[in-house]
């Protein structure tokens, strides 16, 4: 494994949070989101993830290990996530 580098992505309004992750781990390998081997029902929830931040309107974090890095999910009081992905890679 190389170092440890870290990218931060930040969803638009009405992206579906389980699609930032994917999109957001694709970006941290350079990888294009529809051609990486990946697929996050392997490591989470999807439908639970998109519920437990968006409609929960929550100030929360996650965190959870995916494909070689380490997704953490931050969310203010307004449900509005950050998405940072530290890249094992």
């Amino acid at each position: 494994m190389g170092d440890t580098k870290e990218f931060y992505y930040e969803p638009d309004d009405g992206e579906p949070l389980s699609t930032a992750v994917v999109t957001a781990v694709a970006e941290a390998h350079d990888e294009d989101v529809l051609e990486q081997q990946w697929i996050i029902s392997d490591d989470i929830n999807a439908d639970a993830l998109d519920g437990l931040f968006q409609a929960n309107h929550l100030k929360m974090t996650l965190q959870f290990e995916a494909d070689t890095t380490t997704a953490t999910i931050i969310a203010d009081t307004s449900g509005n996530p950050v998405v940072k992905i530290e890249s094992h890679r």
